[in-house]
């Protein structure tokens, strides 16, 4: 458990340092090289869609790029220059498959998915991510 640990927070560093900002209309690309069994990258706040709940908004991340033989580990976080920290949810991988997953949002206090778009594009809300396979 503590080499997964190890590894979870050598990934993680290498992502963060090495993750370049995404244009608002680039789509889901990776920005570590695929070795196979790691790879992650930023998905843009243009990926945010709203979903059949009245209080939620969801985003499909495609790792279709990283070429993973198998489904990998996602792991996720959310950042942005304000409010992502309202957000419950982000952590929640649904769906997983080597080419992809899901996550479904919602705030913590209860505002509609109409503000949450809204605020997904005004405060950056971007989906930073890596999958690794064991």
């Amino acid at each position: 458990m503590n080499s997964l640990l190890l590894v979870l927070v050598l990934v993680t560093s290498t992502v963060i340092c090495n993750a370049k900002r995404p244009s608002e209309t680039q789509s889901a690309s990776s920005f570590l090289p695929s070795t196979g069994r790691t790879c992650g990258g930023i998905s843009p706040l243009t990926r945010w869609t709203r979903t059949s709940r009245s209080d939620q908004i969801r985003m499909n991340i495609d790792t279709s790029s990283c070429r993973f033989a198998n489904t990998p580990m996602y792991f996720t976080s959310i950042s942005g220059i304000a409010g992502h920290y309202l957000l419950a949810g982000g952590n929640a991988i649904y769906e997983p498959t080597p080419n992809g997953f899901t996550i479904n949002v919602h705030s913590t206090n209860n505002e509609s998915a109409d503000t949450l778009m809204a605020w997904s594009a005004q405060y950056q809300w971007n989906v930073n991510w890596f999958g690794y396979l064991p």
